[in-house]
């Protein structure tokens, strides 16, 4: 299957009709060359209906049950560790269905590219961290973000549980753990599934951007200049932290993030020093107080 072709299904997919005018103008291919190519997607079993004459065109009639992809061998191999790859995902949204995807998909497989595939599995392993805190509300926020429906969430923060309602605008993974984004009264801030104690869905949806949009603008608050002098072993220890550690030793920070930052800094020891603002290097100077009365 060419890359149009699946672009073209993409676009199919959206629910309306499209004229080859449209598709073509939109794939950058000729009225022929569409023609020839829904001609091609039906005979693959796709449900496309063809309407002729003024106002028709081209639409995908719903159906659930799709036809498989027509893939070469090592798109074939590709997807399927990319699905054994998810495995590893904890608290996967979608339940207990990812223990099973890729086991029914290799099923599907010829029988020389299912040996071909046992085979890799004994050699390509992932090693990650294996004490992942459990986040079993995953599959509600996700459900909360698919319907934009506010939630009520009792939330362990440093001073204690806390209940307060949040419009979900979306989710993230980050470092194996599962974070949703809630727009509240005090703007857009970011909380560890793990530590929602409680979750309701309320029968109150809500309207926001998309989230790539909101945490955009949400890097475009005030920051300040953030200037290190790293070893090389701090580059690697903080090589998580900031971006571009590599090359850079200057970065813009936006000033509410600065005491977390610290604290991440300290982690690296006297591997990394903060040469400016000044308020970070106070904070590194707490830090290490503190450090040295809980030690002396």
């Amino acid at each position: 299957m060419k890359k149009r072709h699946l672009y073209l299904i993409r676009l199919l997919n959206r629910g309306r009709r499209f004229t080859a005018d449209e598709l073509a103008l939109e794939t950058g291919a000729s009225v022929r060359t569409i023609q020839r190519d829904m001609l091609t997607l039906e005979e693959l079993g796709y449900p496309i209906w063809s309407v002729p004459g003024a106002g028709g065109g081209y639409e995908m009639l719903p159906n659930r049950l799709l036809p498989p992809l027509q893939l070469r061998e090592q798109e074939a191999v590709a997807l399927y560790l990319t699905l054994k790859w998810m495995e590893q995902i904890p608290d996967v949204p979608f339940g207990d269905m990812r223990d099973t995807l890729s086991d029914w998909y290799v099923n599907e497989l010829p029988h020389d590219l299912e040996t071909k595939i046992a085979r890799l599995e004994k050699n390509i392993l992932w090693l990650g961290n294996q004490t992942v805190p459990p986040a079993p509300f995953t599959k509600d926020v996700f459900q909360a973000v698919e319907q934009r429906r506010n939630i009520e969430m009792t939330y362990a923060t440093t001073k204690g549980s806390r209940t307060f309602t949040v419009a979900p605008v979306g989710m993230a993974l980050l470092d194996l753990k599962w974070y949703v984004y809630g727009l509240s009264e005090y703007g857009l801030r970011q909380y560890r599934i793990d530590r929602i104690e409680a979750i309701h869905l309320l029968e109150e949806t809500f309207e926001a951007d998309d989230l790539a949009t909101l945490l955009e603008a949400s890097d475009e608050r005030t920051g300040v200049t953030v200037r290190l002098n790293l070893t090389s072993l701090g580059r690697r220890l903080l090589e998580d932290v900031l971006p571009d550690i590599t090359e850079k030793n200057e970065w813009d920070v936006p000033e509410a993030e600065l005491p977390f930052l610290s604290r991440q800094l300290l982690a690296a020891g006297a591997e990394v020093e903060v040469v400016e603002p000044t308020e970070l290097r106070e904070m590194m100077r707490e830090q290490a107080e503190r450090l040295w009365n809980r030690y002396r």
